[in-house]
């Protein structure tokens, strides 16, 4: 069945919509703090885990990064000081990443402006509704994908 000239539309605005946000917010994220918005998601991740590092595998899976993605982005940060790698005192093969104090230190500024942007560029042109219906409406392809992810393939 071929999609209609509406569904072609629909998905070009939302391809168009959501490339042009993450460049805008990315740009701005790289240009005032010397970090990409994979950084940011790794430093925010890292921050708020429970027990302060978190397995490099359980990180790129999180993020949904391709495990080696993960690694070069891990890589960069911590060349930078940001984060820190280690392996598991259990279980040596197993590396875990936790985010520095210099890591923090540059976490928070720039989750600040991250948050600025976002309500600039993706929730101000709305109205509550359609903020809660895009919402909605992305939950359900996320949720959609992440269940064909789980079925058997056949």
């Amino acid at each position: 069945m071929e999609p209609s000239d509406d569904a072609l539309r629909s998905w070009e605005r939302f391809r168009e919509a959501a490339s042009l946000l993450y460049q805008k917010i990315d740009t701005a994220l790289t240009t005032k703090h010397h970090l990409t918005v994979p950084d940011l998601r790794i430093l925010h991740r890292l921050h708020t885990d429970p027990h302060g590092c978190v397995r490099m595998g359980a990180l790129a899976e999180t993020l949904l990064l391709a495990p080696s993605r993960a690694t070069w982005q891990v890589r960069r940060l911590e060349e930078r000081g940001l984060v820190q790698r280690g392996r598991r005192r259990e279980d040596k093969r197993i590396v875990i990443v936790g985010i520095t104090r210099k890591g923090e230190e540059h976490l928070l500024p720039a989750l600040r402006t991250y948050s600025a942007l976002v309500r600039r560029y993706y929730l101000d042109p709305l109205t509550r509704e359609q903020m809660i219906a895009l919402g909605d409406s992305t939950r359900r392809v996320s949720d959609a994908l992440k269940l064909r992810e789980m079925l058997p393939r056949s």
